[in-house]
């Protein structure tokens, strides 16, 4: 029985036109890197949840500013941990499922929507940080 080629170029030729241009690591590295990290980041996260809970357990109506703002920023992370964070890992791995968005430019999509799902934790230990920062 005879070998079965491909008909459409005889053998030792490659077809005309550029080879296709392949990723470096594919193209589900950084959804998969992204998903794989974040609950490895949520210990802190919640841990820094209960150092700015107990920054603001005197905190009624009359707080100081010095506290209230990076209390304000830490509830905002909060919120958005709930919403972006899910929906930019949504859109990270939507980018990387459709094969006609794996090439070079789509990857830069999905490195922004990688960054964008590390926001909010991001936000929260930032305003964990300028608890701790001495106000003039």
């Amino acid at each position: 029985m005879p070998s079965r080629r491909p008909r459409h170029h005889p053998p030792g030729r490659r077809p005309a036109g550029p080879a296709p241009r392949r990723l470096p690591g594919g193209r589900w590295s950084v959804p998969a890197a992204a998903t794989a990290l974040l609950p490895q980041l949520a210990p802190v996260v919640v841990g820094l949840l209960w150092v700015a809970l107990l920054a603001g357990t005197g905190c009624d109506e009359g707080c100081d500013p010095a506290v209230r703002a990076p209390l304000d920023v830490v509830t905002l992370g909060y919120s958005l941990s709930r919403t972006l964070t899910p929906a930019a890992l949504a859109l990270c791995w939507l980018l990387a499922v459709r094969r006609s968005w794996s090439t070079a430019r789509w990857s830069a999509a999905r490195w922004a929507a990688a960054g964008l799902a590390y926001v909010p934790p991001a936000m929260i230990a930032l305003g964990v940080m300028l608890l701790f920062v001495p106000q003039p």
